[in-house]
């Protein structure tokens, strides 16, 4: 697991387009290196304006959520774009492709099916469909994640971030950063000018969102049924004891230091 730090010995020399105050920091400690628990791509298609298409590559280990990789273009959805999509989710192990079905009405998901066959890419595809508040839905999914610090980006992407689109004078380049967008989100209609890369990055932190929000419930689930099944051992081997635990209201649970029944038990024939 990583340990958050915000001291000096953990700030980063590396260009910030956020509020006032703000810095990159990297982990205060992290620990042993373990495989990916699970790697997605998430999809923010556009048509062929100013907006631009983005894939953001998402892995989760122990809670945290790790920026892998981004890729974004105003090309659309062309065959280029989405062969490049595919090429970087081959690359990063991304086995769920993760696509906003409100543009295009599925279509982008079966040219995507489509070029994956044509290039051996073994990936599950699904669509998504927003039905809040594009801002609203954005904020409710990413503020937790950050508040507790389980958001973590490569460090070659802040500086990725902060040159693409160089070709465009810094007015324009500027709402088009990730980190633009992300810190200058807010609840009010068209809070950004553009959302593209925070819309894509909130779509894959929402499914993961959900799928930690389920085994959860299902690691609670199983917590509470090998403490039923402790009680009832403990019934068969110490009964008085287990009764006493009982009445108290103690736990059962696999972590609690349960006494021995040292108990002499006589009765007359």
């Amino acid at each position: 697991d990583l340990v958050w730090g915000a001291d000096k010995e953990t700030l980063l020399d590396l260009p910030a387009v956020a509020l006032p105050g703000d810095r990159w920091h990297r982990p205060k400690a992290t620990g042993e290196f373990i495989p990916w628990n699970e790697t997605i791509t998430a999809v923010d298609p556009s048509g062929r304006g100013k907006d631009e298409t983005v894939s953001i590559i998402l892995s989760q280990i122990n809670g945290f959520i790790y920026i892998r990789d981004i890729y974004a273009t105003q090309d659309g959805y062309s065959d280029a774009t989405l062969r490049e999509i595919l090429r970087r989710s081959r690359q990063f192990g991304s086995k769920t492709c993760l696509i906003e079905s409100n543009f295009g009405d599925g279509a982008i998901m079966e040219l995507l099916k489509k070029h994956a066959i044509e290039m051996k890419v073994g990936m599950n595809f699904e669509e998504t469909r927003a039905t809040t508040r594009k801002e609203d839905r954005i904020i409710d999914t990413l503020e937790p994640v950050l508040n507790q610090h389980r958001l973590v980006i490569d460090q070659r992407l802040i500086t990725w971030d902060y040159q693409s689109n160089n070709d465009m004078a810094p007015e324009e380049r500027l709402p088009r950063m990730l980190m633009y967008q992300l810190t200058r989100m807010c609840r009010e209609k068209g809070a950004v000018k553009h959302d593209d890369r925070v819309d894509a990055l909130a779509l894959g932190v929402k499914y993961f969102q959900d799928i930690l929000a389920i085994s959860s419930k299902e690691a609670l689930i199983q917590e509470k049924r090998q403490e039923w099944d402790r009680m009832i051992t403990m019934f068969f081997d110490q009964p008085v004891l287990a009764t006493d635990m009982l009445v108290a209201g103690k736990s059962f649970a696999n972590d609690t230091e349960i006494p021995v029944d040292t108990t002499v038990y006589s009765w007359i024939p």
